[in-house]
């Protein structure tokens, strides 16, 4: 991103360089801020901005998304399932931070990752079916459900407001924010039958 804003003379190397730092911490941490339209910087940009979009802040930190911590599990779980295939009889641990992570802790997370993938997708689906172009309707899904702020493209990118969107669009992506900022399990319970039973 700061090699494109110099490459193409649309800053120099301090001003580039600070554009850049400040408008990935603000997507990373989810603050909403943006400095300039990071869409303009071109396709590159564009997809890390998306991806970053999912990750979020630290463990512990107010900021949505996965969270890193979370990444880094899945990651290794993944990892770990690659080598129990190839080495059938070898037996292989997730550490994080020097300390075993136990199988019910690296499900659990595991299972979230799921549900944050299936709730986006369900999300950008139903904002495609309302009528919101692609890049709309998956960045502004990806940007409710992390509680990110800024999407991409003309209407909910850096530029844009979220105004322009019909009103059922809006009501879609507040139910996403919902769930993104309150991590999915606290309000998909209560949608379980067994929750209300007791």
């Amino acid at each position: 991103m700061w090699f494109y804003q110099i490459a193409t003379n649309t800053g120099t190397g301090a001003t580039a360089a600070l554009r850049a730092a400040f408008n990935t911490v603000s997507i990373l941490t989810g603050t909403g801020f943006t400095t300039t339209d990071y869409s303009l910087w071109g396709p590159f940009a564009v997809s890390v901005f998306f991806i970053l979009t999912f990750i979020g802040g630290c463990a512990g930190s107010t900021s949505c998304g996965l969270k890193i911590f979370r990444l880094q599990i899945i990651l290794k779980s993944g990892w770990r399932y690659v080598k129990q295939v190839t080495q059938p009889n070898g037996v292989f641990v997730i550490r994080y931070n020097g300390k075993l992570v136990d199988d019910k802790v690296a499900n659990s997370v595991i299972a979230f990752g799921l549900i944050f993938v299936l709730s986006f997708a369900g999300l950008a689906i139903i904002l495609a079916l309302i009528g919101l172009d692609t890049q709309t309707a998956l960045s502004a899904a990806a940007a409710a459900i992390a509680n990110v702020g800024p999407g991409l493209g003309p209407i909910v990118g850096p530029s844009g407001t979220y105004a322009p969107l019909p009103d059922t669009a809006k009501w879609v992506l507040s139910f996403g924010m919902l769930l993104g900022r309150l991590e999915f399990l606290t309000v998909l319970v209560l949608f379980a039958p067994s929750f209300w039973r007791r």
